[in-house]
């Protein structure tokens, strides 16, 4: 059996999976499953950028960041950001976001 064949074979498999998951869904988890796989979709392109970074410069931006969010400075203004957030969806003043076809974030 050639390698393409037991591929799509494979997907086939995979696709069928999905699509009988998604039948079972309520339509506003339906939509959170499509936002995610338009999400994953995205990360390829981002995977693809960081190809071109070595891994010293990776392991050196993360330091960079762990030692930035591991400041009492960051955490406060973490928590105070997720409070923020919270009260403005307690308050009904966001909206649902969406992935287009490009893998841009937009309103839902």
């Amino acid at each position: 059996m050639a390698a393409e064949t037991v591929l799509g074979s494979q997907t086939d498999e995979y696709e069928q999976e999905l699509l009988r998951i998604l039948r079972s869904l309520p339509p506003n988890r339906v939509a959170e499953v499509i936002d995610f796989a338009a999400f994953l979709k995205s990360r390829i392109a981002d995977e693809v950028q960081d190809e071109d970074e070595t891994v010293e410069e990776i392991r050196a931006s993360e330091e960079k960041w762990d030692a930035l969010f591991a400041t009492e400075e960051s955490q406060r203004l973490l928590g105070k950001m997720a409070d923020e957030v919270r009260a403005e969806i307690r308050a009904g003043r966001t909206r649902p976001m969406i992935f287009t076809e490009d893998g841009e974030i937009a309103p839902g």
